[in-house]
C-alpha cells in the first residue's frame, strides 16, 4: 500500500496543492517551492506521534496568506490517499485490519483516504488536531480511531532530513540504529558469562592504572556528609561498562580513514557520514523493520537531499541504491546527477507563481516509449542539469549553441544563473519539446535557414497550440550561423580562413550575389582548429565593439531568453 496522492491545504508555504505520487518520486525545484514541506505533511500525518495527546501543528505551521495572526489562519488540510493500481492488488488481511475505512472507486479498485486537520480552537484557546477517513465520494465515515493506529503500523513513515548528522543517527536511541544495539536478545547464561568476564577485565584494568584510588577515597569521604546508601564498597569505579546493555548503548561504528587508522564515523566527513546514514537506514529496512512493526509493514521514506556533501559519482550510486529500498520513496534534490539516475516518470517539477505552487509532471501518454528512451539517454549524457532550468534553447549544432552563449556574454547576461539552458540536440526537437511542456519549462526553438531548418520550424509549430510563435520559435535569417555572422560584417575573417586548396576547386562567385559568395565562403573554410573555435575568434571581435556589437538576431534570442526567466519563479 502506497500513497497515491497528496493534498495540502495551507499547510506552510503551501496554499493549495495536489501531487500524485508513485512508489518512486523525485520533486525538484528552485528554493522555496515548497519541497520540505511536502516532505514534513507525509511525516506529520503519519508519523506515530500523531495520535498521542496534544496537536502536531504549531502556529508557524499555517499558511497566514495575508492574515497578521495564526489564530485567525484557514485550517490546515493535509489528506493523503492509497489506492490500489489493479484489482485485489491489497493482501486481504491488510483490508481487513483497517476494515470499514476501506472503500472501492468505480473502477473496482480499493481505496483509503485519511484527511488531517489543524485549526486554532476558540473554547480551548489551542491549536487543536483531528482526523477522518474519507470515502471515495469525499464524505466522512463514521469515527475510528483504531483505523488511524492500525494505517501506522502498517505503512510506518520515515523521514530523513538533508543534514544528516552520524553522532544524532547513531546514538543508542535513534530510531533506526536504536533497534540494533538493543541487548533483549541475548540469552539471560550468556550474558551473565559476558558481565563476569568484563567485572574480571575491568578490574585488571584498574590494577594497572592505580591513579583512580586517591578518587576513591575523597569520594568515600562524601558518604560522612551525604548518606551513599548500602554495600561493602561505597565507591567503585568502572573503567569498562559492567553491563551488556551499557556497552551495546555505547556502540560505535568505526571506520577506516586514509591513513588506514580505524576512525569513529564521527570522525570523518560530512559526505561519509552522510552516506552512513542513507546505509544504517538500508540496514534497518532489511534486518529490523518486520521486529518493529510486523509482518507485511510497507515504509514510506522521505529524504530530503540525499546528495548533500557526496561526489557527483556517489550521487549517482546512492539515486540507483534509492531505488531498490523496500517500500515508497519520495525524495527531494537539487542534483542533476541523481534525476538523471531515475525515470523522467518519476519526476516532479514544482514552481511557484505568485502564491501559488505548481506541479509539473509527465503525463501517461505524452511522450512515446521510444520518445522516452531517448530522453533519457540525453539526459543522463547532460547530467540532468538541464531540468533544472527555467528555459531552454533549443539549437541545431554546436556552433548555434556557442554563438548564443558568447552573445549573452558580451551582453552582461549569465544564462547559467539566470535558469537557461541552451543545447543542441540529435534526436529531433519534438520530444524536447514535448519534455519541455510538460515540465512547465519554457521553450524557445532556433534553426538554420535552410531546408532542415525550416523542417524544424515546422515541427516547432505544431506544439504552439495558440501561443505566440515569437515567443518560441526563432530562424537564422541566413543559410546557418556562419553565413550569418558574415552578412554581419565579420565576413572578412572567414574570408582569412579559406583553405587555398578549397578555394581553388571552389571558386568564389560574383560578390554581388551575397547569399551564393558567402557560403562559398563558408564552404571553403579550413576549420584547422575545428568550428568552435573560429566562432570564438569572431566573437573575441564582436567583444571588441561592445555590447552594441552583437549580431540582431542572437541578441534577440538572448533577450527572449533573459526575459522568460524571469517570469514567474
Amino acid at each position: 500500500m502506497i500513497i497515491r496522492k497528496l493534498d495540502i491545504e495551507n499547510f506552510r508555504g503551501i496554499k493549495s496543492l495536489s501531487l500524485n505520487l508513485d512508489e518512486t518520486t523525485v520533486i525538484f525545484g528552485t528554493n522555496n517551492t515548497g519541497k520540505s514541506t511536502i516532505m514534513a505533511a507525509i511525516q506529520s500525518v503519519l508519523s506515530r506521534a500523531f495520535g498521542r495527546k496534544g496537536g502536531i501543528f504549531s502556529e508557524y505551521d499555517f499558511h497566514l496568506d495575508g492574515q497578521t495572526q495564526p489564530t485567525d489562519a484557514p485550517p490546515i488540510k493535509i489528506t493523503v490517499t492509497f489506492s490500489e493500481t489493479a484489482e485485489g492488488e491489497w493482501p486481504d488481511e491488510k483490508v481487513q485490519q483497517l476494515g470499514t475505512v476501506v472503500g472501492v472507486t468505480p473502477e473496482g479498485l480499493q481505496v483509503v483516504t485519511l484527511r488531517v486537520t489543524g485549526a486554532f480552537d476558540d473554547a480551548t484557546n489551542s491549536f487543536v488536531t483531528s482526523s477522518e477517513f474519507l470515502n471515495p465520494a469525499g464524505n466522512a465515515y463514521p469515527p475510528n480511531p483504531s483505523a488511524l493506529r492500525k494505517l501506522q503500523q502498517i505503512i510506518p513513515a520515515f523521514y530523513l532530513a538533508a543534514l544528516r548528522d552520524a553522532a544524532r543517527e547513531f546514538r543508542a536511541g535513534a530510531p533506526f540504529w536504536g533497534p540494533f544495539v538493543k541487548a533483549l536478545k541475548i540469552d539471560p547464561a550468556v550474558r551473565a558469562q559476558i558481565e563476569q568476564d568484563i567485572a574480571a577485565l575491568n578490574q585488571q584494568v584498574l590494577d594497572a592504572h592505580t591513579g583512580f584510588e586517591a578518587v576513591k577515597t575523597r569520594l568515600a569521604n562524601s558518604g560522612k556528609m551525604v548518606p551513599l546508601g548500602g554495600g561493602a564498597e561505597p565507591v567503585s569505579i568502572e573503567a569498562l561498562p559492567n553491563r551488556v546493555f551499557d556497552i551495546l548503548a555505547k556502540t560505535q561504528v568505526m571506520l577506516s580513514g586514509t591513513s588506514g587508522a580505524a576512525l569513529p564515523l564521527s570522525q570523518h566527513g560530512e559526505g561519509t557520514q552522510s552516506l552512513a546514514v542513507i546505509c544504517l537506514f538500508d540496514a534497518f529496512l532489511d534486518a529490523q523493520l518486520i521486529g518493529e512493526f510486523g509482518e507485511g509493514a510497507v515504509p514510506i521514506l522521505t529524504l530530503e537531499e540525499p546528495e548533500a556533501h557526496l561526489h557527483p559519482a556517489a550521487v549517482r550510486a546512492v539515486g540507483q541504491m534509492l531505488s531498490n529500498f523496500v517500500g515508497q520513496k519520495l525524495i527531494s534534490t537539487h542534483s542533476g546527477d541523481l534525476l538523471a539516475s531515475v525515470s523522467l516518470k518519476s519526476l516532479r517539477r514544482l514552481r511557484r507563481v505568485g502564491d501559488e505552487v505548481r506541479v509539473y509532471s509527465i503525463g501517461q501518454a505524452a511522450l512515446t516509449d521510444k520518445e522516452l528512451l531517448r530522453l533519457e539517454h540525453h539526459v543522463t549524457r547532460h547530467r540532468g542539469g538541464l531540468l533544472f532550468a527555467k528555459v531552454w534553447i533549443i539549437v541545431e549544432g554546436e556552433t548555434d549553441e556557442l554563438a548564443i552563449q558568447e552573445a549573452a556574454r558580451i551582453m552582461g547576461f549569465d544564462l547559467f544563473g539566470l535558469g537557461v539552458c541552451c543545447f543542441e540536440t540529435n534526436i529531433g526537437y519534438a520530444p524536447f519539446i514535448k519534455l519541455a511542456d510538460q515540465l512547465g519549462i519554457h521553450w524557445i526553438a532556433t534553426a538554420d535557414g535552410d531546408g532542415d531548418g525550416t523542417r524544424y520550424v515546422n515541427t516547432a509549430r505544431g506544439f504552439l497550440n495558440g501561443r505566440v510563435e515569437a515567443d518560441h520559435i526563432r530562424q537564422v535569417p541566413a543559410w546557418d550561423i556562419e553565413n550569418y555572422l558574415c552578412h554581419s560584417g565579420f565576413g572578412n575573417l572567414y574570408l582569412q580562413s579559406m583553405s587555398a586548396q578549397k578555394l581553388e576547386n571552389n571558386p568564389l562567385p560574383d560578390a554581388q550575389d551575397a547569399v551564393s559568395y558567402w557560403k562559398q565562403v563558408i564552404k571553403n573554410q579550413s576549420y584547422s582548429d575545428g568550428k568552435p573555435a573560429q566562432m570564438l575568434s569572431v566573437f573575441e571581435e564582436i567583444e571588441k565593439l561592445g555590447n552594441a556589437g552583437v549580431p540582431q538576431y542572437l541578441r534577440e534570442i538572448v533577450e527572449l531568453a533573459v526575459a522568460k526567466s524571469r517570469e514567474g519563479d
